[in-house]
């Protein structure tokens, strides 16, 4: 009889028992590896978690929940971290210095914020993530010594080959697979809307910084000298009064452009047209007729240097000519 392995590069073995389905009807076994989380950045949770590699595909956080819980009887579980899967426990939080802060923060740059940016995804319409053969999870216990003792219950099970039939006592508690899960996704394609807004605010407000972060290293950049010595001077803003009174004008240009062919669209406009055009001629009358009196009353006066008619009566036309001139 083969012996067992326990143990492979520091990382302990837990074999797991697949049910039979109508596909496969004898059961699999599958070798899932812990190991001590120790990553190169360490953080506050690395002591308190366990690094799981070779995860079944169809793994979940009640999974694993259940297996450390229940079928090892071991620690309980925090939270679990799988491999390119955002967590809602660590929501990406914008890089903004808190109101009433003295201490003096590192200036976060835009490019920074944009990884922020890309980092941002919007929630999943599937009620279950599948993960690729091989991937890994970080399982985060309430503290450290919940999760060393996962890892000796682990241990002790693979040494007395203990059967652990994978997701047994949770079938129900978990969302499905197969064609009952593709029925179900019709009612599953809108994500929270709590959810959606959190991530849509979150997205805007990094997005305003980096916006924000931009214009500053542009501005930076354009008060320093090129390999000339020179610096590059550029218009600065427009006033706001002077800006806003351009605006309005084109808007007027705009929808004059906009009505041109419209004026006679409907019949009331022609009726409206044809009135105005009449008070039009009427006025202009009235100004002739008030023009006609004066010349009429200016019929044999003239006009001096000083803008003063004057009634002249000139009995030849040698004697005006010679009291006009003179």
């Amino acid at each position: 009889m083969p012996k067992k392995v326990l143990e492979i590069s520091g990382y302990t073995v837990l074999p797991l028992q697949f049910p039979p389905v109508a596909s496969l009807p004898k059961p699999a076994t599958h070798h899932l590896y812990l190991h001590p989380h120790e990553p190169r950045n360490p953080d506050p949770d690395a002591a308190r978690s366990l690094f799981l590699v070779n995860l079944p595909i169809d793994t979940t956080e009640a999974h694993l929940r259940h297996l450390f819980a229940v079928q090892l009887s071991a620690g309980r579980v925090e939270r679990v971290e799988f491999e390119g899967v955002p967590t809602k426990q660590q929501p990406i939080k914008p890089a903004a210095k808190p109101v009433g802060s003295t201490k003096k923060r590192k200036r976060v740059t835009a490019d920074e914020l944009q990884n922020q940016l890309e980092e941002i995804n919007l929630p999943s319409t599937w009620d279950r993530q599948l993960h690729v053969s091989g991937s890994h999870a970080v399982v985060v216990f309430v503290d450290k010594p919940a999760m060393e003792m996962s890892l000796k219950a682990a241990k002790k099970a693979a040494k007395n080959g203990t059967t652990i039939v994978w997701g047994e006592g949770i079938e129900d508690r978990v969302p499905p697979l197969g064609v009952k899960r593709y029925k179900t996704h019709n009612s599953l394609r809108y994500p929270p809307r709590d959810e959606l807004l959190r991530i849509v605010n979150d997205y805007m407000a990094i997005f305003t910084q980096a916006e924000e972060a931009r214009a500053r290293e542009l501005a930076r950049k354009a008060q320093e000298p090129d390999e000339d010595g020179f610096i590059t001077v550029t218009r600065g803003p427009k006033n706001n009064s002077i800006a806003r009174e351009e605006e309005i004008k084109e808007l007027i240009e705009k929808q004059k452009k906009r009505e041109a062919g419209l004026e006679d669209f409907y019949r009331f406009q022609t009726r409206e047209k044809k009135k105005e055009r009449q008070n039009e001629l009427l006025k202009k009358f009235e100004e002739d007729k008030k023009k006609l009196e004066e010349i009429k009353k200016m019929k044999g006066r003239i006009r001096d240097m000083d803008g003063v008619y004057m009634d002249v009566n000139f009995p030849t036309r040698d004697t005006f000519f010679v009291t006009y001139f003179i």
